[in-house]
């Protein structure tokens, strides 16, 4: 397979902008997956004048809506047939609540649910490829609350917890590839990069209670050039961070409960389940 290609969520802005910046280089086919198309547009014009044999294609997807996620996965497995490796960046902050069209709260939905179903849609092509790789952007902030029932719709909102669940849903997820498909060549790596400091969430609430989160948040944030550069590292070398947990580019053991295997097989049980799926 001479076409090596890299596709990505959220890559419009913040750090997924910076990681396709630098990794438009080394990749021949760009696949865009995106809810902002003018952004995505601009995006495409900006690596073409840096690269104009690149091929860049722009897939709408708008990873809180289930259909959409199945939309732009049917249109990539219609148009390609290897993916070598496929980056889950797109995430979202709420700090207020907020629920998805398929009924799930919102930054669970965003930054689980649709990454979980577009992953289960796409690893065929991943293992169709030579590189063979996935890099799941997770967060510190799992470690803010031990996975809980219900799962994806809890009964009382926390931004904070709400927030880190469903990043410890992520890691969770890269954890159960790296267990199921690593002695088939798949190089998995979750990556906390830091979180880029924006405005994301604070809208629909007061400025009060928007500044009093994101105070909260702020020991993590970090420039997008920063939070890029550990997903570029595990994108350009699987060989040391594949199958581990890489904190700003540097591999560390997780917290109890991000490495409860009981937990884990439930929740991940759970989300088949929900999403009508024999098996990941």
């Amino acid at each position: 397979m001479s076409e090596s290609i890299l596709a990505i969520t959220g890559p419009t802005s913040g750090i997924g902008r910076e990681t396709v910046k630098v990794l438009a280089t080394q990749f021949s086919s760009i696949l865009l997956l995106c809810r902002n198309l003018v952004k995505a547009t601009k995006l495409k014009q900006e690596l073409l004048e840096s690269n104009i044999k690149l091929n860049i294609t722009i897939i709408e997807c708008d990873l809180s809506d289930l259909s959409s996620v199945r939309k732009a996965a049917k249109t990539i497995q219609n148009e390609f047939d290897h993916i070598d490796c496929l980056i889950n960046n797109a995430g979202m902050v709420a700090t207020s609540r907020q629920d998805s069209t398929d009924g799930y709260e919102l930054m669970m939905a965003t930054n689980y649910i649709g990454p979980f179903l577009l992953t289960h849609e796409l690893l065929p092509l991943v293992m169709n490829s030579e590189q063979k790789q996935i890099v799941v952007v997770s967060s510190g902030a799992y470690k803010f609350a031990p996975m809980k029932r219900p799962f994806f719709n809890p009964k009382h909102f926390n931004p904070i917890t709400g927030y880190g669940r469903s990043k410890l849903g992520t890691l969770y997820l890269a954890q159960e590839l790296h267990e199921m498909y690593s002695d088939k060549g798949l190089k998995t790596t979750a990556v906390h990069p830091g979180m880029v400091s924006t405005n994301i969430g604070k809208n629909n609430v007061s400025k009060k209670i928007g500044n009093l989160v994101f105070k909260l948040l702020d020991p993590l944030f970090v420039t997008a050039e920063e939070g890029a550069q550990p997903v570029i590292s595990a994108v350009e070398h699987p060989e040391i961070y594949g199958g581990f947990y890489s904190h700003e580019g540097k591999i560390i053991a997780v917290k109890k409960h991000g490495s409860d295997f009981f937990m884990r097989r439930e929740f991940i049980d759970a989300t088949l389940k929900e999403l009508n799926l024999e098996s990941l």
